[in-house]
């Protein structure tokens, strides 16, 4: 399920097939032109009771337009990228997820892989939170970071863990090119298990009276590090 009128607007953009679209009579002028938009594509829509939509939604603020989109995610064989991964490992927050799909977007990630139990990516909190951005990064969703990992080493990539124990800062490894960051569970992190797994393991300086940072914020840091890497490599 798709609510709002920007995360559904972005659906019809990214070319996602949607099964229905949903509409209230209060809808405002941007929700029109999304209405607009589907029906130029091709789409029909559905006039439903005012509060109707608001009843199906988890949203605190009541929305005026929804969609029903068929699955995004890809088999790990279908995805190809070719420079910088995202691997959420155990990551359970829908909020934390779908702001670090958004970002993966914003930094040009080329795609955004989830395994370890990490949460539902179809999670309606996840699709708002990515703010669209769901329909537009290569996403897949594989049972284990060793399935991953194998994945990715079959392509020539660098694993890169996460960790507030390492003793190198994120600003002293390459991170531009073939590059996985894998980021951990919001609590526990990455289980230390997977240290042997890594190539690399970087940490994010902080304040010592800081015990962590939130996995959004340390993702975002981490993605746009290496979006500045790639632009200063290909400036080079």
């Amino acid at each position: 399920m798709i609510e709002g009128s920007r995360a559904v607007e972005s659906a019809l953009q990214s070319g996602v097939e949607l099964e229905a679209i949903y509409f209230e009579p209060s809808t405002n002028e941007r929700a029109a032109k999304v209405l607009e938009l589907a029906s130029k594509i091709g789409y029909r829509t559905y006039e439903v009771a005012s509060g109707t939509l608001e009843r199906a939604s988890d949203a605190v603020s009541p929305q005026t337009v929804a969609a029903i989109a068929s699955f995004v995610d890809r088999d790990l064989r279908f995805v190809e990228p070719d420079s910088l991964v995202i691997v959420m490992a155990g990551v359970r927050d829908p909020g934390n997820a779908g702001t670090v799909i958004r970002t993966a977007l914003a930094a040009s990630a080329s795609a955004v892989i989830l395994c370890d139990q990490s949460v539902d990516i179809y999670n309606p909190k996840t699709v708002r939170s990515s703010a669209g951005a769901i329909f537009s990064v290569p996403i897949s969703i594989a049972s284990s970071f060793e399935d991953v990992r194998e994945y990715l080493k079959s392509r020539g990539y660098r694993i890169v863990g996460t960790s507030s124990h390492a003793s190198t800062p994120y600003w002293e490894e390459e991170l531009f090119g073939k590059v996985a960051i894998v980021l951990g569970n919001e609590g526990s992190g990455l289980d230390r298990s997977y240290d042997q797994l890594f190539d690399r393991i970087i940490a994010i300086p902080m304040n010592f009276r800081a015990e962590s940072l939130n996995v959004g914020v340390a993702g975002s840091i981490l993605m746009f590090e290496g979006m500045r890497q790639r632009l200063t490599h290909l400036g080079s």
